[in-house]
């Protein structure tokens, strides 16, 4: 049995993939503002520095977008919305260190992720590893885990501008 349970909806925005594809991800999560951004890792394996800070969030976004000094959490720091959907979180604790969040989606995903809340990222990524080693058993799994916003793409399509940039890039601007 959970030991918390929580709810809430996320909208995610971007500005022609720019943010995402550098590892930030601005979202609402139940219309308060958060920025994550990839220190290191790839998907299955990562570090994030997250804030909730508007001043933070807006340097973020202005550093890899065009979106200019007029950006603000009012007009949505002038970037696009690009999906939004319902998450149910069942959070559990393990050995008095370890978070494991259970997902579900209002669009059928589920998803896992075990979290580790430290300043020594090094250290904590090794801590993971051995715990999941430890647990295997519990997060054996035949197929590649997919995030809940590649899920939610594959299943709804890509924002227009995403993919009209694919086809460009898959097929060459020469027609």
């Amino acid at each position: 049995m959970p030991q918390r349970v929580e709810s809430f909806q996320d909208e995610y925005f971007d500005s022609s993939n720019l943010l995402s594809k550098s590892g930030i991800w601005i979202r609402k999560r139940n219309n308060r503002w958060e920025a994550k951004h990839r220190q290191n890792g790839d998907f299955i394996r990562s570090s994030f520095y997250e804030t909730d800070k508007i001043d933070e969030i807006k340097s973020l976004i202005t550093s890899y977008t065009h979106v200019g000094s007029q950006a603000s959490p009012e007009n949505n720091f002038s970037l696009k919305s690009i999906c939004r959907y319902h998450t149910r979180r069942e959070i559990f604790f393990a050995d008095n260190r370890f978070s494991i969040m259970l997902d579900s989606t209002d669009f059928g995903h589920w998803v896992g992720e075990v979290e580790l809340q430290t300043q020594q990222t090094a250290t904590a990524l090794l801590d993971i590893d051995t715990f999941m080693m430890e647990y295997a058993w519990f997060f054996m799994n035949y197929s590649a885990p997919k995030g809940k916003m590649t899920a939610y793409f594959e299943k709804f399509g890509f924002p227009a501008e995403v993919r009209i940039r694919h086809r460009i890039q898959a097929y060459g601007t020469n027609n």
